[in-house]
């Protein structure tokens, strides 16, 4: 069920974006982009940023991607995966074995030069999806551990070349990922990470010189590639703390997310609209570098901070299904809640129905009056003495235990036998499912409530069944009575004067008030042993139906447990009053529709259908009929489709009750988003600031129509000591901030610094960290 729920939330956001969101400004990059992965440790960076361009981007199947790793991993239209075949496991020499392998593998650079020329030929064939040609951007990936990036110079150097060959200019930046948790060994890997970026020091500097024979073009063909100068344009270091020192949740996904923002921003084509703005200031490459080059005896590195505010769509949808689930079951429970009369009469159960079904029992064709063919003895003593016994004498007298033998032959025993042969069980399950089950608006609940143990029915059974136990009682003392009283025959002529006629007289006295008594106690049993078995097949069905209740309410758990997890994702601030205010949009809906539809409408066959038959197929297929129906006939409403801050503005402001919230102003509303935008966008990069000269930028991604962009940016503009500008896009789907800070040397890095004696540890006891001589290598100090 969770995946049942999973792709539901997908889904919709999906949905969502594909239709709210159209009248986004479409993003498309001016020139050609190139994105380098190096290493196996990049993979999910490679899948993530592949991934969100080619959905956000609108020319993003322009881009090209370079995967280099040990894996083998399927090429697709805009993606070149190159595997290196290293099977190293001396981690002593690896990264030296790694490099060493690269130049003496003729295979395996004779497969980088090639996929080379794939992605290359691939940008060639999209050139018409870009503005601009002349010119083509590389970003080169890695994590600080990884171990292939001791080849990462050979690869960027190379690539370069081979993009010159077609491009006019070609300009590389790089983004040194560093992760500080889940490390397999945390001393070789922060080893590995000072070695790496010594080396970055190393081809970072102005005298950097490169050539190597490394490209090759056919079979044998071999030439050598020059580089002079340093290797990238800038120097990225996104980590997975935060210039706080916490790790946030999603920490890599963001900072996969800020590369893709940071390549948008410098490739985007500025449009004049956009920059009307006198006091807008638009984003500049050159002028950034000029800002954080202090001097020539360090590399100066950048960080970033990203902040995204959206409509939070996966925690709509799962709340409006939460809410929906809930109100059907509580309506479900209050059609069970009948007058206990109905439900007498729908099981068959009411004293009308039980005498009924009492008459079909007893035999047919036999009554008491029957009873007077039976044979007398001693007539003529009784008749003598009739007025000195009483009529158990005289019943004793005039017919032994005949009576009592015909009573139970012709009554007593067809009726246990006709008992016993009436199929009561399949009777009463029969009404349950054709009355209750069968009737989708009954169905569940009210076969669980009816039928339970503490509920009405069982305890009218109980109460009529005490009332005939009672009666019994009574009648069996009137018959005690009956028997036990002298014989008094009835004054009259005919009496007075004929024996025999009193002798009949009490005869009928004996059929009628007593017979005809026992007569009664026997259909009483027999409504009492109708009662039995159907308190007995009510608390089974009960127990039968409580399986279907408790997977009822196990659905209901899974969704509150996915609910709770998806807005625990969302900010808090953003997902605001999310499950209080869609529960009352869902009910204003339901309500409306029911006006037209009918209570519970949504029960019917035509909607939900029958409760019970879908449980029988599968908890999935009901979970999947109520998404079905919450999808057509709720989410396609036209409160859910509001714009990000028109949505954000009336459920964050909205007096829920019960909910100890206030109503905010505007500004109050607007301060809070800023501040929480601002934030959520802090710098990915944990560093001493006492030795930083930090330059700054920020940018606001999102409409400066919208009253939000208004307000944030006039905030900034009075209170700030830095550069600020915004990306004007026309965005219903939310707003982002990208904050860029750079100037700091790698000796800041807090993780760089503790991993020093990690480092120097290694080379002490001969581990090669390096693929080029140490000695060319600049210190961190």
């Amino acid at each position: 069920m969770e995946e049942v729920l999973k792709n539901f939330v997908e889904k919709y956001d999906l949905k969502v974006e594909k239709t709210i969101y159209d009248g986004d400004t479409k993003r498309n990059v001016n020139n050609p982009i190139l994105f380098l992965f190096i290493g196996d440790s990049t993979e999910d960076a490679y899948e993530y940023i592949r991934n969100s361009i080619d959905k956000k981007w609108d020319n993003g199947r322009g881009a090209v991607f370079i995967n280099v790793s040990t894996k083998s991993v399927k090429d697709t239209d805009n993606s070149f995966n190159i595997q290196l075949h290293e099977d190293f496991k001396n981690k002593k020499t690896l990264r030296k074995d790694i490099r060493d392998r690269f130049y003496s593998n003729k295979e395996d650079l004779k497969n980088l030069n090639g996929k080379i020329t794939e992605a290359r030929d691939k940008l060639l064939s999209e050139g018409d999806m870009f503005n601009s040609f002349d010119s083509i951007n590389i970003s080169v990936i890695t994590t600080s551990k990884e171990p292939l990036n001791v080849i990462l110079t050979e690869v960027t150097v190379l690539l370069k070349k081979r993009m010159l060959e077609v491009f006019k200019l070609s300009s590389a930046d790089l983004y040194v990922l560093i992760k500080s948790q889940n490390l397999e060994d945390e001393v070789y890997e922060g080893a590995v990470t000072v070695g790496f970026f010594r080396e970055v020091e190393y081809f970072q500097k102005d005298n950097f010189r490169f050539k190597e024979d490394i490209a090759v073009y056919g079979d044998e063909t071999q030439l050598n590639v020059t580089w002079e100068g340093p290797l990238f344009y800038l120097t990225y270091v996104l980590e997975e703390k935060n210039e706080k020192g916490i790790i946030p949740k999603g920490s890599m996904d963001n900072n996969y997310e800020i590369i893709s923002y940071i390549n948008l921003m410098k490739n985007r084509e500025a449009s004049s609209n956009a920059y009307s703005d006198t006091e807008n200031q638009y984003y500049d490459n050159n002028i950034f570098k000029s800002n954080i080059s202090y001097d020539n005896s360090m590399n100066r590195y950048i960080s970033a901070g990203l902040s995204q505010v959206r409509r939070p769509n996966s925690a709509i949808a799962i709340s409006v299904l939460g809410a929906f689930y809930e109100r059907m079951l509580k309506e479900m429970n209050t059609l069970s809640k009948k007058q206990q009369e109905f439900i007498n009469e729908i099981l068959k159960i009411d004293e009308a129905s039980i005498e009924l079904q009492v008459e079909e029992i007893l035999p047919e064709g036999v009554t008491i009056e029957d009873m007077q063919g039976i044979m007398t003895d001693n007539l003529k003593q009784v008749e003598k003495k009739i007025s000195s016994f009483n009529l158990r004498e005289i019943e004793e007298k005039l017919y032994d235990d005949r009576c009592e033998k015909f009573f139970f032959e012709n009554f007593q025993k067809p009726s246990e036998e006709s008992v016993k042969n009436c199929d009561l069980e399949n009777n009463m399950r029969t009404l349950i499912r054709k009355n209750i089950l069968e009737d989708n608006k009954l169905n569940l609940y009210c076969a669980f409530n009816w039928t339970s143990e503490e509920g009405e029915t069982v305890n009218y059974i109980r109460n009529r069944r005490d009332s005939i136990l009672k009666f019994v009682s009574k009648l069996n003392d009137e018959i005690k009575d009956i028997y036990e009283t002298r014989f008094a025959p009835s004054f009259g002529i005919k009496s007075f004067f004929s024996k025999g006629a009193q002798v009949k007289e009490a005869q009928e006295k004996i059929f009628l008030d007593i017979y005809g008594r026992k007569l009664e106690i026997l259909k009483l049993n027999i409504s009492k042993k109708i009662l039995d078995i159907y308190e007995d097949i009510l608390l089974k069905v009960h127990s039968e139906i409580s399986s279907y209740i408790n997977r009822v309410k196990d659905i209901g758990q899974t969704i509150k447990s996915c609910e709770n997890k998806v807005i625990e994702k969302q900010d808090k601030y953003t997902a605001q009053n999310v499950r209080a205010y869609y529960k009352n949009v869902v009910n204003d809906i339901l309500d409306k529709l029911e006006k037209n539809f009918g209570k519970a409408f949504y029960l019917e066959d035509k909607y939900l259908g029958n409760t019970v038959e879908n449980l029988k197929e599968s908890d999935e297929k009901f979970l999947g009929k109520i998404i079905y129906f919450c999808t057509k006939y709720i989410l396609s409403e036209d409160q859910f489709k509001k714009s990000f801050e028109e949505e954000f503005n009336e459920r964050a402001n909205v007096n829920v009750p019960n909910l100890e919230t206030k109503v905010l102003s505007k500004e109050e509303l607007y301060r809070k988003l800023y501040d929480m935008l601002d934030k959520n966008s802090a710098l990915k990069i944990y560093i001493m600031n006492y030795d930083v000269k930090p330059y700054m930028e920020k940018y606001f991604f999102g409409d400066y129509s919208s009253d939000f962009i208004k307000y944030a940016f006039d905030f900034d503009r009075k209170t700030r000591n830095y550069k600020i500008g915004y990306i004007d896009e026309i965005k219903s789907s939310g707003i982002e901030k990208l904050n860029l800070m750079g100037g700091f040397g790698a000796k800041d890095i807090i993780y760089v610094r503790n991993s020093m004696e990690f480092y120097n540890y290694c080379m002490e006891n001969g581990y090669l960290i390096h693929g080029v001589d140490e000695k060319l290598l600049p210190e961190i100090n």
